[in-house]
Order: C-alpha cells, then sequence, then structure tokens
C-alpha cells in the first residue's frame, strides 16, 4: 500500500512531483515530469501552483520554482518533504476515518458527513477507495467498522501511526509514563535491554492494544492456524505469563491470543537487539515455520557464496536480519510504502559488484516455500521483502567478497590524465570491495583500464580495457560488467 493511495488524485501528483524532483537532485525538466505524470502542460501548470500555494506555510524551509522549462526545489537543511507528506496525509479524509475508526471503532454515516462535512455518496465513494487500499492488509470497513484478523488491524494501525507520526513526536508523546514502567517490567522479565527506538515501537504498540482490548468480539482464525508450535517456546512461555499478569488489572476478559499478539510484534519489527536474539535463537524451537525459514535460507546464501567462508559476527548477523524478514512474511499481510522503492531498489545494486537482484527473488521464492505460499508480483508485502533481501546480501557483499585491484593508466597530457582518472575513481568507487588507483608497475591489478589499443604488455595483470570515449555511460557499464565477471570468476 502506497501511502499516496490515502490521498485524492490531485493531492498524490502534486506529492509525486515533490519526489519525482527529489530524486531528480533538486532540479527536473518539466517534459520529464509530464511523461512521468502522464497529464497535460496546463494540468502540470495547475498542479505546480496549487503546490506552490500549499507550500507557503514552510516557504523558509521548502520552496518550489518553475520558470516555464524546468521545476527545481529549495529545502533547508533541517526540513525533510516526509513533513510535506504527513500533512498532506493527515489532511484527508481517508486518513481520518481511519484514525476516527481507531478512537471510537465504529461509526455511522450521519457522524461522518457531519466531521468531514461531505455529501453521503462522497462519503462512500471514499469508504470504497479505502477497501481498495486495505484489502492488501486482509481488512475491509463494512457495517461502520474495521474487519479483519485482529493481527492484522494491530499491525495496520501500528504501521499507520509509527510512520505518519514524526520521530521528534514519538520521543515527546509516545513514550507515556506508564507504558516507560511496563517495558522496563518486560526487560527484567525477559532480561532484555531495548534501544530507544525499540522502546518507542513497543510504548505504541501497548497503546494501540490497550485500545483494541474492549473490542469484542475478535477473529483470531489466521492466527490460530499460524501459532502452532510457538506455544513451547521458551520466550513465548514468559512472555504470555508477563502479559496475563500486566492485563489482569483491567476490569475485562482478556482473550488468551493476546499474548501470541505481544509474541508475533516482539519477533517481528526490530524491537530486539542483535544481541538479545542470538542468545534467544540458541534456545528457540527448530521446527517453526519462520526458524526453518531463517536457516534454509542462510544455508542458501552460504552455499551461494561458497568457497567464501562466514565469519561467526557476520552469520549471526544476517540470521537476525532474516528472521524479522520471514516473521513479517509468515504472519502478516500488507506493507506500508513511504519511499520509493525503485529508487532504493536501483541504488542497492548499484552498490553490489555481484548481479544479487535475481538472488533476492530466489531467497523470497525459497522463504515462502516454507509458508506454501508463492511470490505475488505487486504484492507490497513481497516486494519490500525483495528490498530487504537485497540489502542484507549487499552487507554480505561488503564483509566477505575479495578485493579487486584495478589500476587506471592514461596515456594524455598530465592534466587530463589527472583529472579523467578522477571522472573514473569517482564513478566506480560506489561498488564494494574495490581499491581503484593509478597504475603502479610494482603492483599486481585485476583490470587495467586504459585509452591505449594494443597496450604494453603490463606484468601481473588479469584482464584490460580500453576506454573509447573518456567518462562515458557506455565504457563505465562496460567496466562495471567486468567487475562482476572477476567477481564470479573468484
Amino acid at each position: 500500500m502506497k501511502i499516496e493511495e490515502l490521498l485524492d488524485k490531485k493531492e498524490a501528483r502534486e506529492i509525486g512531483i515533490l519526489k519525482k524532483v527529489i530524486l531528480a537532485g533538486g532540479r527536473i525538466a518539466d517534459h520529464e515530469l509530464l511523461d512521468y505524470l502522464g497529464v497535460s502542460k496546463a494540468s502540470l501548470e495547475s498542479d505546480l501552483k496549487e503546490l506552490s500555494y500549499y507550500l507557503k506555510p514552510y516557504e523558509k524551509d521548502c520552496s518550489l520554482f518553475y520558470d516555464g522549462q524546468w521545476v527545481a526545489i529549495h529545502l533547508s537543511d533541517h526540513f525533510s518533504v516526509s513533513k510535506v507528506l504527513d500533512d498532506y496525509v493527515r489532511a484527508s479524509v481517508k486518513f481520518q476515518l481511519i484514525d476516527y475508526l481507531f478512537h471510537y471503532r465504529e461509526f455511522t454515516i450521519v457522524q461522518l458527513t457531519t466531521k468531514f462535512m461531505i455529501s453521503e455518496s462522497s462519503l462512500f465513494r471514499k469508504i470504497k477507495e479505502l477497501n481498495l487500499i486495505v484489502k492488501e492488509f486482509d481488512l475491509k470497513i463494512r457495517n461502520g467498522q474495521l474487519k479483519g484478523e485482529e493481527l492484522q488491524i494491530r499491525y495496520f494501525y501500528f504501521q499507520i501511526y509509527w510512520f505518519l507520526t514524526p520521530y521528534d513526536v514519538h520521543q515527546e508523546k509516545t513514550l507515556t509514563i506508564q507504558n516507560a514502567r511496563i517495558i522496563e517490567a518486560l526487560e527484567k522479565a525477559l532480561s532484555l535491554s531495548f534501544e530507544e527506538q525499540g522502546k518507542l515501537k513497543i510504548s505504541l504498540w501497548l497503546t494501540i492494544s490497550k485500545k483494541r482490548i474492549a473490542v469484542q468480539p475478535k477473529e483470531y482464525k489466521g492466527l490460530s492456524s499460524k501459532s502452532q508450535g510457538y506455544e513451547q517456546d521458551p520466550f513465548f512461555k514468559t512472555l504470555r505469563s508477563f502479559v496475563l499478569r500486566f492485563f489482569s488489572r483491567y476490569p475485562l476478559e482478556i482473550d488468551e491470543e493476546e499474548s501470541l499478539l505481544h509474541y508475533i510484534f516482539l519477533m517481528s519489527m526490530s524491537v530486539l537487539a542483535e544481541s538479545d536474539f542470538a542468545e534467544y535463537s540458541l534456545i528457540r524451537g527448530r521446527r517453526t515455520p519462520t526458524s526453518l525459514a531463517d536457516t534454509f535460507v542462510l544455508e542458501h546464501v552460504i552455499l551461494y557464496y561458497r568457497p567464501k567462508k562466514f565469519f561467526p559476527d557476520l552469520e549471526k548477523k544476517i540470521f537476525y536480519y532474516f528472521s524479522q524478514i520471514h516473521s513479517r512474511l509468515y504472519f502478516f499481510k500488507g506493507e506500508l510504502e513511504l519511499f520509493d522503492r525503485e529508487n532504493i531498489w536501483q541504488k542497492e545494486q548499484s552498490l553490489s559488484s555481484h548481479q544479487l537482484a535475481d538472488f533476492s527473488r530466489v531467497l523470497l521464492d525459497k522463504s515462502l516455500e516454507c509458508f506454501d505460499r508463492h511470490y505475488e508480483k505487486g504484492n507490497s508485502l513481497h516486494e519490500w521483502s525483495l528490498v530487504k533481501y537485497l540489502s542484507v546480501l549487499a552487507i554480505i557483499d561488503f564483509d566477505i567478497v575479495g578485493e579487486t585491484r584495478i589500476g587506471i593508466d592514461l596515456k594524455m597530457d598530465h592534466l587530463y590524465k589527472e583529472v579523467m582518472t578522477q571522472v573514473l575513481v569517482l564513478s566506480l568507487k560506489n561498488l564494494n570491495g574495490l581499491t581503484i588507483e593509478t597504475y603502479n608497475a610494482q603492483k599486481s591489478y585485476d583490470l587495467m583500464i586504459t585509452n591505449v589499443m594494443k597496450p604494453n604488455v603490463y606484468r601481473s595483470v588479469k584482464e584490460v580495457y580500453v576506454l573509447s570515449e573518456l567518462g562515458s555511460t557506455y565504457d563505465i557499464n562496460q567496466i562495471r560488467k567486468k567487475i562482476r565477471a572477476l567477481h564470479n570468476k573468484r
């Protein structure tokens, strides 16, 4: 679920313009925006005019400029466009409807038409659009209530409030005094130590949970089918005792499943520190679906990088990251998308000297097999899991891929030689595992870059690449391919 889906089409286009300009480096030709948005120039100019008007309250920190050909943006050093996005979303009827359902659990048409000052037909249209959005989370608004699995409802609200609340606001308001005491007691009961972000996440989850306790009846059918095997987990048993003791202060009958909801949250939302998870992994059950997926995928990765060996610290780290990915894949449906996934995907691929995109897909398929599921193109949770796998593989690349030495030997005037050598270094240095330098006859190299065909024989050089045009994109891409090929031969 893309966060812009909570906006009307025109507002979503305006936010799309801001993001596109940022991704383009702060300045973009209007014809590129026209192609991206698929609108007429008159519509684009109208959007830019309205967007500039909307940005007036932020004009000291965020300003948009358009000269008839180019669109540019200026941001102060302490301002993020995410602030604009948050304000847009919070002002939208769809978000306010979701927020209303959280606080009051149900609504009547009269209540909302009065509150939002819209017609019944407009409200019904918003509800219909919202149902299309939350369908990915396996939720639905029906009879004035949000219906679905209790785990999914809490997960949905957690994502909405966690990502649409600035971090400084979380620091000031999310961690209440009461929640801080609960978290401190939880740390003692579980022998853990949560970092600040973990405490903020737990506090938000507790706030959502306390709001949902009184809701009856709740749906746990999916949770019950997935939870078999986890009830014997030592960590779960301790947590269950704590949860029942804590919620006993409420004058309500607590569902047995309440403990499982909290267990799944702690296992899935990057709340446990890596060191704490390493301790827990020594005692957790080996036959649960998530545990099997963690082990299976780790072994697959180790085989992929063979004969290179994984040091214990690296193995623990990626095992921890896999556990977070697989818990989300197994227990939840849906993912809230705030960032440009394609941009992140491309950037992370460019950091690697290997071609890891295909292998990320292999890992996702392997993990889904453990859960008797298959990849669904366009499924936000699956697509973001691919990005996460790519991130883990990039970490492995940084750590264990052997160094590739590249020498640059350009035959030209010293002035051009120096500047073009720097251009090549800057163009390639973001690939991990590389050492790039001016050629030194006393050293050996995996790859030599030169601008002379049939150069003199270099000593201890495995490969030679001759430039066609200094600084050309073609040459840079071809050199990258050779570097990847060298890695694959190792």
